[in-house]
């Protein structure tokens, strides 16, 4: 920019390394040599200015130094006033620096912008290098030479920007993990029949999915062993059917999904041939640390049918096999006529106590089976496959289905036509319009209603944090489970009313 308002004065001292600042007339004298601002605006303006300004005569000397360069570099305007610029240079870059800012001032250029010499190095008073971003411009006044260097810290946003690469390169690398995994699924998973097989391939990316959730909601930092538990056994069982005995603890972020895929396969196989299979049938999960520090978690079936070790290595015994190897872990497995008994030993690193353990209960409330015969149930899903999929597997356990419905208007002319539902299972996010005008409406009529969702339950509007919220992907029991306790209660409020 050109400095208009730099002249000579008698004012200040011949020695440049010695600054002043000298009020003649009410007009501030800010420099050295023949370096002047006599306009108290403009002095005030630079000064103040969020980013360090620097100005230089034709030696490359510093004349001007305001207070952001002084907080940037660490350094008075007294002490910089009269140095050399490299001296805010590291020492290996100086000589070509000044050779840039030589050839600047050759080439004529009226200004270069901010980041145009692209990310060089500063150095402040104390030694210290850190990232800058310099924009220059230049002006002869009364034939002498100036040029002035706004100068940006850009340590921070360098920081940032290497986070967020980092970031998306974890996101690459996560997800190319999950469909490696996927790929192992349905790779290694055999079945009878072609409906067996979906059944068992949906189960085991259900749970996948789930434990993929519990990450992402603790930022990759582990989860709840007691709630990967509770998830994997709800709605596949009667009330009294499972006790669960042990401390509060995190499971490490590595330990999540194998575990989680380790306790669907046990809790499906006890659904399909051992102790859930049959209405007297139990399970008990205890959990506890020995003395060694080690993690010991036993799975106990009991007064289910008579049982024996399978004929042939399946899905469950390859899962095992590579969780130890993972994991460092050591499992056994044993099959009494009374029920499957099965216990893991996991290494210290796989988890972490919390500070207070939670109160256990001899068979604490998991939502067992309901029915559901002859209840209507209104579905609001905008993605057709996702929609088809739960639609068919509510009807497959009793439900009458209303819809599916892709969007509000849908479901507003659904509800005009049908008898009013029992319950419904809003999607939160229908194509990017938000679904609260149509839970309003439901929430005006009495109807009850849950959100299927794959968002966290952080996103959910003020009036509707009470609002059961079933993270996608979700197995079609639990949803059952939800449902079914929505219409109870708000039958017991009808009838209380």
């Amino acid at each position: 920019m050109g400095l208009r308002n730099i002249y000579k004065s008698d004012h200040i001292a011949a020695d440049r390394r010695i600054a002043k600042i000298h009020r003649t007339e009410g007009i501030t004298i800010i420099g050295c040599g023949s370096f002047m601002i006599k306009s108290a605006i403009f002095e005030a303006v630079l000064l103040s200015a969020m980013d360090a300004i620097v100005t230089i005569d034709d030696e490359q000397n510093i004349v001007f130094f305001n207070h952001a360069a002084e907080a940037m570099f660490g350094m008075a305007a007294d002490e910089a006033i009269g140095l050399p610029l490299v001296k805010l240079i590291p020492e290996a870059s100086r000589a070509e620096h000044h050779s840039h800012v030589q050839l600047f001032r050759d080439l004529g250029d009226t200004s270069r912008s901010m980041g145009a010499l692209g990310a060089i190095s500063g150095r402040r008073s104390n030694g210290e290098t850190f990232r800058i971003e310099a924009g220059i411009s230049q002006a002869t006044v009364d034939g002498k030479w100036f040029a002035m260097v706004i100068v940006r810290d850009i340590t921070e946003r360098l920081a940032n920007e290497e986070a967020r690469n980092l970031l998306l390169q974890e996101g690459d690398h996560r997800a190319k993990n999950a469909l490696t995994v996927v790929n192992a699924i349905v790779s290694l998973t055999t079945a009878d029949s072609i409906e067996d097989y979906i059944e068992a391939i949906t189960g085991r990316l259900d749970t996948l999915a789930r434990a993929h959730s519990m990450l992402a909601n603790a930022s990759w930092t582990g989860g709840s062993l007691r709630q990967i538990i509770e998830d994997e056994l709800q709605g596949l069982h009667a009330a009294g059917q499972v006790c669960l005995n042990g401390p509060n603890l995190t499971l490490s972020a590595k330990s999540i999904q194998p575990l989680s895929m380790l306790f669907h396969e046990l809790a499906t196989n006890a659904l399909k041939y051992g102790a859930l299979s049959v209405a007297q049938g139990t399970v008990t999960i205890r959990w506890s640390v020995n003395p060694l520090g080690s993690l010991m978690i036993r799975w106990i079936e009991t007064k289910g049918p008579m049982v024996q070790a399978p004929s042939r290595t399946g899905f469950g015994s390859s899962l095992i096999e590579s969780i130890e190897e993972q994991l460092h872990s050591q499992a056994t497995i044993n099959w009494p006529v009374t029920g499957l008994e099965f216990s893991i030993e996991l290494p210290a690193g796989a988890f972490d106590l919390r500070r207070h353990p939670i109160e256990n209960r001899a068979c604490p409330a998991l939502h067992g089976q309901t029915e559901t015969s002859g209840r209507s149930v209104l579905v609001v899903e905008d993605d057709a496959i996702v929609a088809l999929v739960l639609a068919a597997g509510l009807r497959s356990d009793g439900w009458k289905t209303i819809g599916p419905a892709s969007t509000i208007a849908t479901a507003h002319t659904l509800l005009a036509q049908e008898t009013t539902p029992d319950v419904a299972l809003l999607d939160i996010n229908l194509n990017g319009e938000p679904v609260y005008p149509l839970a309003q409406f439901l929430q005006a009529r009495n109807i009850p209603f849950a959100f299927y969702s794959g968002h966290s339950a952080l996103i959910l509007e003020d009036g509707y944090k009470n609002v059961p919220l079933i993270a996608k992907p979700a197995r079609v029991h639990v949803i059952n489970t939800v449902l079914s306790r929505l219409v109870a209660d708000a039958n017991l409020n009808a009838s209380l009313s």
